[in-house]
């Protein structure tokens, strides 16, 4: 069976499309990975793609850059015909079907809650018929998470949608985290950015029962990327001063060895405001660390279970308060976080591959 995985931009930089490509070809699939980006257009990450996953760049030239990317897509898919199409981004369904249907059913992947796509395109009428239409294309809408299913459901009549998670690193047993030996580290994982990440909640949660904790520190990791996020950025610094607390709050920046932050932590935040697919909580949680995040923020709200692998809070100073349970309590850390370990496999690679395996095979067999 041959499949068409479209992905417009840095498909070469992104691991997990290669994963998903690579996991295809060993499942049997004739995998076309296409893309339409002049950067990186002809670089192949060395051995991160398996041989077998027939790549193509579109826009490998200056020449080819001038083509409209629908036509392109168009002449590719007659050339290629294959049995299923799947799409990145809603740009890729717009460069694939704005020109009429393909013959082969197309299966539209959202990365992000719905609504937060969706919302953006209500704000235009041009943009609200043209995806009004398109959308009437898909054969399969596929979300990351059950309560995204009801809010996609606002905005369109999708003929089909399934909930596939994303995948999530099982960690053997030697691996995880050992929460008997403590660290008195709280981690918070993510890019520092105000509106979604939310670095200052935990801060201030931190600020409130840092007194009671003098051992305890606070550990931010994450890109600061230029421009508001910096501003952002300055701001959480001052606090900590106002605070008092420089000795105990500490922005380490981007980590390339992220297993290692979760080997040595014995709290993990995640307090966004909202995730297509959570992984600085979902790793935190695979490695056996207790998890805290808020009961509102989708992309979270289904990875941790309240009371058994973490906490889901409704404010800053119920935040304040939960932290402040786990960070009194070493035996309910240990519980939750072996817990967690366990939860996680629902997340396993071949649970969420069979799942796509499935999907695929009985998209095409109901396009027949």
């Amino acid at each position: 069976m041959k499949v068409l995985l479209v992905k417009d931009r840095n498909v070469l930089g992104t691991k997990w499309v290669l994963n998903f490509a690579n996991q295809l070809v060993k499942r049997g699939y004739e995998v076309h990975l296409v893309s339409n980006s002049l950067a990186n257009a002809d670089k192949r990450a060395d051995g991160a793609l398996n041989k077998s996953v027939h790549y193509t760049n579109l826009s490998h030239n200056i020449l080819s850059k001038l083509i409209p990317a629908p036509l392109k897509f168009k002449k590719f898919i007659s050339k290629t015909r294959p049995d299923v199409i799947i799409c990145y981004f809603p740009k890729d369904l717009y460069n694939v079907a704005v020109l009429g249907r393909p013959k082969a059913p197309i299966i539209m992947m959202m990365h992000n809650p719905p609504n937060e796509v969706f919302d953006k395109w209500q704000k235009s009428p041009i943009k609200k018929a043209l995806y009004k239409s398109l959308m009437n294309k898909v054969a399969v809408l596929q979300v990351l998470m059950h309560n995204f299913v009801a809010l996609a459901d606002k905005y369109y009549d999708f003929k089909k949608i399934v909930v596939i998670p994303n995948q999530v690193i099982q960690i053997p047993l030697k691996g995880r985290r050992d929460l008997s030996k403590e660290t008195h580290k709280i981690t918070h994982i993510a890019q520092i950015a105000e509106q979604y990440k939310r670095q200052h909640l935990t801060l201030e949660a931190f600020a409130k029962v840092a007194k009671d904790f003098p051992k305890w520190t606070l550990n931010f990791y994450g890109k600061v990327k230029k421009g508001k996020h910096e501003k952002y950025y300055r701001r959480l610094l001052l606090r900590v001063k106002e605070l008092g607390l420089q000795s105990r709050v500490k922005f380490n920046g981007y980590c390339n060895h992220i297993d290692k932050v979760y080997q040595h932590a014995d709290i993990n935040c995640t307090p966004s405001f909202s995730e297509g697919f959570g992984y600085g909580m979902a790793d935190g949680l695979a490695y056996g660390v207790p998890g805290l995040g808020f009961a509102s923020a989708l992309g979270v709200n289904e990875l941790i279970i309240n009371g058994e692998t973490g906490f889901l809070v409704k404010d800053v100073d119920d935040y304040a308060d939960k932290m402040k349970v786990l960070m009194t309590d070493k035996a309910l850390r240990i519980k939750m976080g072996k817990a967690a370990a366990k939860d996680m496999q629902r997340f396993a690679p071949k649970v969420v591959i069979d799942a796509w395996d499935k999907l695929i095979k009985e998209t095409v067999a109901n396009d027949k």
